[in-house]
């Protein structure tokens, strides 16, 4: 059984299933057998010649090697206004249902506003909050909305916030990441299982039937 890695910036070695992040502002020359996710970031709304690249996410979502739209969001905490970054999210998210691809989601400080676009939107695919850093209170709200929950390298530093929201999200909507760090993703895994007093191969196993059931891959 692989590891799967959900967002990552570097690919590595590892004998894992790797997710890995592709800015649509960057060439896309795919690796054989790698895996993608196409990302309009909102760091990179106002950089960017925007028509641009989302003629070229529409063409490139059709190669077999792009399985998810992502990163994508909500930052409260850049200068790029929040309106701005709410209607491209919104063309993120037709895209997604276009091309039945799940979402991997930036999301700082705008919990709230995914819920609220997400019971406007009503999307059949997958949302997947990447990088997850919400307490428990804001887990439990998030899951009321069917949201996914990838946890990062943060989760190696036992911030008992973080840990108590692994602990509230069911197994069948958990992943784990390395992002843009160069943390093994199996160090993650091995610290989540410790945390949820389950074997490594339980955890390994149910995030697998996770990513096969989502992406409908492996």
């Amino acid at each position: 059984m692989k590891w799967v890695n959900l967002h990552t910036h570097h690919p590595s070695d590892e004998q894992s299933i790797q997710l890995i992040n592709q800015p649509l502002q960057h060439p896309f020359a795919p690796t054989a057998d790698a895996l993608y996710s196409l990302s309009l970031h909102p760091w990179d709304i106002e950089k960017i010649n925007l028509n641009e690249c989302l003629q070229q996410e529409d063409q490139f979502l059709r190669h077999p090697q792009v399985i998810a739209i992502g990163e994508c969001g909500l930052d409260r905490v850049i200068s790029t206004p929040l309106a701005t970054q709410e209607a491209i999210f919104s063309q993120q998210i037709e895209l997604s249902e276009k091309a039945s691809k799940p979402l991997i989601i930036h999301a700082v400080r705008t919990y709230s506003d995914l819920i609220r676009i997400k019971k406007s939107s009503s999307p059949r695919q997958a949302w997947i909050l990447h990088g997850y850093q919400g307490n428990k209170q804001t887990t439990q709200q998030l899951l009321k909305h069917d949201f996914y929950f990838s946890f990062g390298p943060s989760l190696l530093n036992k911030s008992p916030k973080l840990i108590e929201s692994l602990l509230t999200v069911p197994f069948e909507k958990l992943f784990f990441e390395t992002d843009d760090s160069a943390e093994k993703v199996e160090t993650i895994f091995i610290f989540a299982a410790k945390m949820l007093k389950i074997s490594v191969d339980q955890l390994q196993q149910m995030v697998f039937e996770n990513f096969h059931r989502i992406f409908r891959y492996g």
